[in-house]
């Protein structure tokens, strides 16, 4: 359910906000490059997006931030690692920052709803495999 309302969000919604000739962010820009390398190239780095990346960036932002700013209190520990996700995908439009936001939320509702980091990094991964076909 949560794979369809990101997909839904991110597909329909932001681009009905925000027009649908928005420009890539950076991030996105250098996924969309490595994949179009073919080879081999392409291959490890589809797995670095579909697997590595997903693992690393949950431990990191849903995981070690989450649990390093419980002391701040409940606000802090949930915005703060939603907002620093989005910070490190490069956004620089108002676009941008949304679709960032919105997957970052969405896959910290996942970790609070199932109060297991696992579920936040296989939805991460389901995430980036869907986005990875619809390049």
């Amino acid at each position: 359910m949560m794979l369809c309302l990101t997909m839904f969000l991110m597909d329909l919604i932001i681009p009905a906000i925000f027009g649908q000739n928005q420009d890539s962010s950076s991030n996105q820009k250098m996924i969309e490059t490595m994949l179009h390398q073919g080879g081999i190239i392409a291959l490890l780095f589809k797995l670095n997006v579909v697997i590595i990346a997903p693992i690393i960036e949950e431990i990191a932002f849903r995981g070690i931030i989450f649990e390093e700013a419980r002391p701040l209190g409940k606000v802090v520990q949930l915005v703060w690692p939603t907002f620093v996700f989005a910070a490190v995908h490069w956004p620089s439009t108002p676009e941008q920052w949304t679709v960032y936001l919105t997957a970052s939320t969405l896959l910290m509702i996942v970790r609070l709803v199932t109060k297991k980091l696992q579920y936040s990094v296989m939805f991460h991964m389901i995430h980036n495999l869907l986005a990875i076909f619809s390049l």
